[in-house]
Order: C-alpha cells, then sequence, then structure tokens
C-alpha cells in the first residue's frame, strides 16, 4: 500500500493533539478575592473563587474537571455568573448551577462562614 502526502496528511490531522492555554489578562487592582466552598446535591462539593476587579466580577470554578470562568451578568436578585451554557445564580448561602444544554440543574449550600469585605 502506498501512501501519498495527503493521505499522511490526513492521519496527522486526525491524531488528538493538547495544549495548554494560559491567558493573561490585566484587570487593574484586585478589590477582593474570596473563595466560598458549597456542599451540593449529589456529593460532589463546589469551591469558587470570586473575584472583583474594578468594573469586572468573576466566578473561577471547576465544573466537570475543567477550570471555568464565569463572568457576572445581570440578575434581578443575588447574583448572577455565566460561562458558556452554564450559569451559576447565588443568593446568600445558596448556589445553583444550571447547564442550558443538558438541562440540569444541582442545588448547592454554602459551608463554612461567609468572607467578610
Amino acid at each position: 500500500m502506498r501512501f501519498t502526502p495527503t493521505v499522511l496528511a490526513c492521519f496527522a490531522l486526525a491524531l488528538p493533539v493538547t495544549a495548554e492555554t494560559t491567558v493573561n489578562l490585566s484587570l487593574g487592582g484586585i478589590d477582593s478575592l474570596d473563595t466560598m466552598t458549597y456542599d451540593c446535591d449529589g456529593g460532589a462539593p463546589l469551591r469558587v473563587q470570586y473575584l472583583l476587579a474594578g468594573e469586572n466580577a468573576l466566578a473561577l470554578a471547576e465544573i466537570n474537571g475543567s477550570p471555568r470562568i464565569f463572568v457576572n451578568v445581570v440578575s434581578g436578585s443575588g447574583a448572577r455568573y455565566v460561562s458558556g451554557a452554564d450559569t451559576l445564580s447565588t443568593k446568600g448561602t445558596t448556589a445553583l448551577l444550571e447547564n442550558r444544554m443538558d438541562e440540569t440543574k444541582v442545588k448547592c449550600e454554602q459551608s463554612g462562614e461567609m468572607p467578610e469585605h
């Protein structure tokens, strides 16, 4: 069997590729960085870092083994953060993680004490 350069190129493109991406984003001074841990339905805890820097409010969490960056969006009550199909809503000591693609909802309750600003 004879392989042409085109066939070899197709095989090379079909191989899995892994790469690590680092993003450097200057947000200015950080006003606050709080870490919260929630006990969630289903047993897996949810650890979220909330970062406030000027006009930017972010929530950093690991969802299904992947690090995710959630961006704060307008909310009528409490706080709401969005990352792709996932929405993290918080109010008081409760959090709700929703996925619009598979329509799952995970309810969580804060464990420990809330940090003071």
